[in-house]
């Protein structure tokens, strides 16, 4: 008798099998991963829109990178900034409360009637002490504390670069070397002797370069800025914000405004500025000077001088407190050019990832909907095959 064979129907049937074990382990995979595939190769067509969009994200990423860290730095100096205007506010209400009036000196006044004039004179010529009186002192002490703390301000650091070097971070902007105060000794002093008048004393100070034709005058070596800032080599600062862009967010220390009221602090804390009129300590005219007062022949034209000194430092202070306005300004400016880049950054990078969603991932839902169905009609399939090949379902698996 001959039978009639089965065995290419099986082998249709193991095969469908395998088709749909292999399209269920597919679907279990993008439901545990939410991906079409785990290769590009996967993605058939699509898989060019696929790598260009996530290079163009991984370029984005990078500039809102540089961006947030360009951010965080502006944010740094800022604050320094900030600080080193409002104390120089506060010096400045020190300067502008002093009383312009007399020689602050705690003697005496010392007085003398020419005795070759008929007429009676008491024409003041100095003071018994050179010690100053507690306004003034309050003002050189105010200058000495703020000095040391502004200049530290100068220094500021993130982590170990220097916010305020320029693109030399890693020098040192400021150090008080103790050349400013021997320069503004000798000037002081030459002042004092009638050497240079008040006004050629103000222009040695204020005067930032020699090439000005002033061979005194106080160079940004001298106050202690670093080589880099002093020859103007220290570049300047840019963060590339995309691929045709970027932004310069430059402070130096040695910025007119900052280092303007670094030199006024230095002539009011310096050690040979008062006393303010000469002094004899006798109390006696003519007689030994012991301590040089401002220039001029009595103690009123003595005091005109040195007020005329102060009230040069006084408009310096003035005047670098608004300037550092301009820096400010100019680094929110910066900040919110930048801060503008990134949020369209940030919505170019959400549209790119909606493109690559598009391309690479699966409806969740539409997966375990096929992954329920598929699971039935396997189970159906091993029934069938078992009621064919008179095999228990278990046997099968």
């Amino acid at each position: 008798m001959t039978g009639i064979s089965t065995l290419g129907q099986a082998l249709r049937q193991i095969e469908h099998l395998n088709s749909q074990q292999i399209l269920f382990s597919k679907l279990s995979g993008q439901l545990a991963t939410g991906k079409k595939t785990q290769f590009y190769s996967g993605l058939g067509t699509d898989a060019l829109t696929s790598v260009r969009s996530r290079t163009e994200i991984s370029s984005i990423s990078v500039y809102m990178e540089n961006i947030t860290r360009a951010d965080t730095t502006i944010a740094l100096t800022l604050t320094s900034i900030s600080e080193f205007q409002e104390q120089s506010r506060n010096f400045s209400s020190t300067l502008i409360g002093l009383v312009q009036q007399g020689s602050h000196q705690t003697g005496q006044d010392v007085r003398y009637d020419d005795p070759a004039t008929t007429e009676i004179e008491d024409t003041i010529f100095g003071n018994t002490s050179a010690n100053v009186d507690a306004d003034l002192k309050a003002v050189f002490d105010h200058a000495e504390n703020l000095f040391g703390f502004l200049g530290e301000l100068l220094n500021t650091q993130e982590g170990d670069r220097y916010l305020l070097a320029g693109a030399d971070s890693s020098q040192k902007p400021f150090s008080d070397t103790g050349t400013l105060e021997a320069s503004l000794n000798t000037l002081i002093v030459s002042w004092k002797n009638g050497t240079i008048t008040t006004d050629e004393l103000i222009a040695d100070i204020t005067d930032g370069t020699a090439l000005a034709g002033n061979p005194n005058a106080l160079t940004d070596s001298v106050i202690g800025f670093s080589s880099s800032l002093s020859n103007e080599t220290a570049g300047n600062v840019f963060v590339r914000v995309d691929d045709n862009s970027e932004f310069k967010y430059t402070t130096l220390a040695n910025e007119n405004s900052l280092r303007n009221m670094m030199v006024a602090l230095a002539v009011m804390k310096n050690d040979n500025l008062p006393p303010v009129v000469d002094v004899y300590e006798n109390g006696v005219y003519p007689g030994v000077v012991d301590a040089n007062g401002a220039p001029g022949g009595t103690a009123e034209e003595q005091q005109a001088n040195f007020y005329q000194l102060f009230d040069a430092m006084v408009k310096i202070v003035s005047e670098s407190i608004d300037e550092v306005d301009q820096i400010r300004f100019r680094m929110e400016t910066v900040r919110a050019q930048m801060n503008e880049t990134k949020q369209s950054h940030v919505n170019q990078k959400n549209l790119l990832l909606n493109t690559v969603s598009s391309v690479e991932d699966v409806d969740a839902n539409e997966v375990s909907v096929r992954l329920i169905t598929l699971q039935t009609q396997l189970e159906a399939s091993y029934s069938v095959t078992a009621l064919t090949q008179g095999l228990s379902l278990v046997r099968f698996l």
